[in-house]
């Protein structure tokens, strides 16, 4: 159960989608549900110059977690490429302002509610979304949409992946990233009080729920593995 836990995997993946808009692929990673962990050097190997961006999606500290050792984690990321952050519930254990500075220190982009046309891709019309912590009564699905064209390619992040369920197939949602449950962290004979993260199709959205990297509560799993995601993204 502490092997379990204190895996450092990145799952590669490679997705197709007719609407892509690039001829270039699109490669970002993908990491949630830090918590008290401290990234692994071995991670940031494992991605160095293969990722265009880097997503954190939520839960990147908890209460009681160093400040210190949440620095060494931004710092570590930024090494890769430009950092995005999505707030999680547990991220509301920390003082905003604090995090607020961390974020300006290492140059990290905070989507709440909001978008961005990423910069790589910017004449492809690619948009990446983020939302506020849902559990939390944050997340605004208006203003995360607003100014994005209909015809863009989106990726919307949220922490908590009951926000999937506020998305219609108007939205044009293509991939949809989410982490928050940790897959269950303890399964007995492959039952836990979540589902094991994974891929899914909703119609036309791909969704990733996440086991995320760090563990809440105990420091251990069992049958929902700690992993990282690298994800490109290109046209079918």
């Amino acid at each position: 159960m502490w092997r379990e836990a204190q895996r450092n995997e990145v799952k590669m993946d490679v997705l197709t989608f007719q609407n892509y808009p690039s001829s270039k692929p699109l490669t970002l990673f993908f990491i949630s549900d830090i918590h008290r962990r401290s990234i692994h050097p071995s991670i940031i190997k494992k991605i160095q110059g293969k990722a265009d961006l880097v997503v954190i999606g939520g839960d990147l500290a908890e209460k009681g977690v160093p400040l210190t050792r949440v620095a060494g984690n931004l710092q570590l990321l930024t090494q890769v490429a430009p950092v995005f952050f999505i707030w999680g519930n547990n991220d509301y254990e920390l003082l905003a302002e604090e995090l607020d500075r961390l974020f300006q220190c290492y140059g990290i982009r905070v989507l709440r509610n909001e978008s961005i046309c990423l910069p790589l891709a910017c004449g492809s019309s690619i948009y990446l979304l983020g939302v506020d912590d849902f559990s939390k009564g944050n997340s605004r699905k208006s203003p995360a949409f607003a100014g994005v064209p209909n015809e863009s390619f989106k990726v919307l992040v949220s922490h908590n992946p009951i926000f999937q369920k506020k998305l219609t197939a108007a939205d044009g949602v293509s991939l949809f990233l989410s982490g928050h449950t940790h897959g269950g962290q303890i399964r007995f004979f492959g039952i836990g009080p979540y589902k094991k993260g994974g891929w899914e199709q909703k119609g036309e959205m791909t969704v990733l729920v996440s086991n995320g990297y760090g563990t809440s509560g105990v420091p251990f799993r069992l049958g929902a593995k700690a992993e990282t995601h690298l994800i490109t993204i290109k046209k079918e």
